[in-house]
């Protein structure tokens, strides 16, 4: 599980929110890992978290856009890594039927890269946005 006040604080609220929802998320999936819940709450579960991540994504490039935030290709890039990635991990467990593909790509895989991905692209993203809304 994540405690969502180990996640870095960032300078952007909304940002934060999002994060956290997130968070609520896969813990909610771990949640019906460690339960052995059925089949179909686990990938109605996984959708639930695909559609938020892409909206979340979709939401801060545009708001990347809109203060012309100069990393924005980079960062984007990452989003959209991070997507296809998530896309291949569902296909597999799907494929293999094996849910420690699951528990890995979120007990595992996916806090690292939080925290990473929110320590320093959304870190220095957050400081662009609040400096351009703060003029």
């Amino acid at each position: 599980m994540i405690a969502i006040a180990e996640l870095p604080s960032i300078a952007f609220e909304e940002m934060n929110t999002v994060h956290a929802e997130e968070v609520e998320q896969l813990n909610h999936i771990e949640t019906l890992l460690d339960t052995g819940a059925q089949e179909t709450a686990l990938s109605a579960a996984l959708e639930a978290l695909f559609f938020h991540t892409r909206e979340h994504f979709a939401n801060e490039e545009q708001l990347m856009r809109e203060v012309g935030f100069p990393a924005y290709e980079m960062h984007k890039a990452e989003h959209d890594r991070a997507l296809n990635e998530f896309q291949l991990v569902m296909m597999e467990w799907r494929n293999r039927e094996d849910d420690e593909i699951i528990r890995n790509y979120i007990c595992v895989d996916t806090p690292l890269w939080l925290q990473q991905h929110i320590a320093t692209m959304d870190t220095v993203t957050a400081n662009f946005i609040a400096m351009i809304k703060a003029h």
